[in-house]
């Protein structure tokens, strides 16, 4: 049942004043997806990254907070079917929330073990057997999706608690593996200090994921509230490789050896979901100028950047991802787009043989030599860890960025406000992740010291 509408603001005014993003993705400001009354909520923790672990270790440690939490999403979105989407690899979490799940009337959905699982638009078709509109959001369909660990910090944020730690799995080239939390701001290499250390000189390190995270060799960079794994290659390891990859390199020889298999379009997610996206079309501009250049770059206007083209589906190992990013940005920086009209063409039911198309995450590990590093991520708590330093993002939000409210020099507390996002905008507060004297302010951030 929906609660009341003056209770229904003032709650979700206290999950944007404790910072509540998307935990799992883009980071999209949680308050502002649960203001809009839905039929379906999805709880996301099909976790759909090779290696990471921080969603199964969220819904074993944090098993009050993210019921309590769905419940609040709920009852604020008046939403009549509520579905928990795991992968198989942990039907056991299913078989420890049964009981409740059963009282509350929540449904699950147990997916393969295949990639990408988690996609908000896979869960959505079969949950709901909807079709999210190209390019478009859950809402459009009466759905929210939310990764679990934001449902948990839901709970907290009415309770008053900030998001000031985050759940990662850090991993990969290090000593220990392991799962735990570290405040909001940490650098990498602390991360990669609290596992050990890693068995590499000068590593390249995954952030956020294997298959969509980003890359970077800077180890001052800190965590963010979006950020689910810290992942460090040796230099020379294939997947280390190719996300480092010029785009002057990987546009070269795309434009030489592509020979239009259309491999890379068929096994394409969004397109044996029915989108209107075809990366071997978009490879073909790579010959082309002017206005057969834009119009073949519409066929990566529906991508999502899952990699599977680039990594898996390609016998040449091109890589049609990097073209489809490059391809939208001319279509942004031209105003370009489908119409309406083609839309309802080109938009079609999902692929009769989507299933078998589906990867499984056994293939991406041996495909992509990761089978060194599939090693068991025991949950280690935090206790009384905590770096020397942390530098907070105050962007990392979709929406406008956190302005600071404090100076350098000035003493702070774990929980305190520290930037703040004016009402009528999109965003979210900031919160110091721990004790400690600001040391730098700058746009983008905000740095503390013990």
């Amino acid at each position: 049942m929906a609660i009341k509408t003056t209770d229904k603001q003032a709650i979700l005014g206290r999950i944007r004043e404790a910072g509540v993003i998307g935990a799992g993705g883009a980071g999209f400001p949680t308050y502002k997806k649960l203001e809009t009354p839905v039929e379906f909520v999805i709880a996301n923790g099909a976790e759909c990254e090779p290696l990471l672990q921080k969603d199964r270790e969220t819904l074993r440690q944090d098993r009050e907070a993210f019921l309590r939490g769905l419940e609040i999403v709920q009852q604020l979105t008046g939403a009549s079917r509520v579905t928990v989407a795991l992968k198989e690899k942990n039907r056991d979490l299913w078989e420890i929330y049964r009981a409740e799940f059963q009282a509350r009337g929540y449904e699950g959905l147990i997916y393969r073990d295949v990639y990408p699982a988690g996609d908000e638009y896979v869960l959505v078709y079969e949950v709901t057997g909807r079709q999210i509109p190209p390019g478009g959001i859950p809402l459009e369909v009466g759905c929210v999706t939310s990764n679990v660990e934001t449902i948990a910090n839901v709970a907290r944020a009415v309770d008053g608690q900030p998001v000031v730690d985050k759940c990662l799995t850090i991993c990969g080239a290090v000593s220990r593996p392991l799962t735990t939390s570290v405040p909001v701001g940490t650098s990498l290499a602390d991360c990669l200090e609290r596992a050990g250390g890693c068995t590499v000189d000068d590593p390249l390190v995954l952030t956020g994921g294997l298959m969509m995270g980003g890359v970077t060799s800077n180890l001052d960079d800190p965590v963010t509230k979006r950020m689910g794994g810290v992942i460090a290659l040796p230099r020379q390891h294939y997947l280390a490789r190719r996300k480092s990859q010029s785009r002057e390199t990987y546009t070269r020889i795309g434009h030489g050896q592509c020979d239009q298999c259309s491999l890379c379009t068929e096994l394409c997610p969004r397109y044996i979901l029915g989108y209107p996206i075809e990366p071997h079309r978009v490879m073909r501009t790579l010959l082309m100028t002017g206005q057969a250049r834009q119009r073949d770059s519409l066929w990566a206007q529906y991508c999502c950047e899952c990699n599977v083209c680039s990594y898996i589906a390609c016998p040449e190992q091109l890589d049609p991802k990097n073209l489809c990013v490059d391809a939208k940005q001319l279509l942004r920086e031209n105003g370009l787009g489908r119409t309406a009209e083609e839309l309802s063409v080109l938009f079609r039911e999902p692929h009769p043989a989507r299933h078998g198309r589906e990867i499984p995450i056994a293939t991406l590990l041996t495909r992509l030599g990761l089978r060194p590093f599939a090693q068991p991520e025991d949950f280690v708590p935090r206790h009384d860890w905590q770096p020397q330093r942390v530098t907070i993002p105050l962007g990392s939000h979709v929406g406008v960025p956190a302005v600071a409210r404090v100076r350098r020099g000035e003493r702070v507390r774990r929980g305190q406000l520290i930037a703040t996002v004016a009402p009528e905008q999109l965003g979210c507060p900031v919160h110091a992740s721990m004790d400690g004297q600001v040391t730098a302010v700058t746009p983008a951030s905000i740095q503390i010291t013990r």
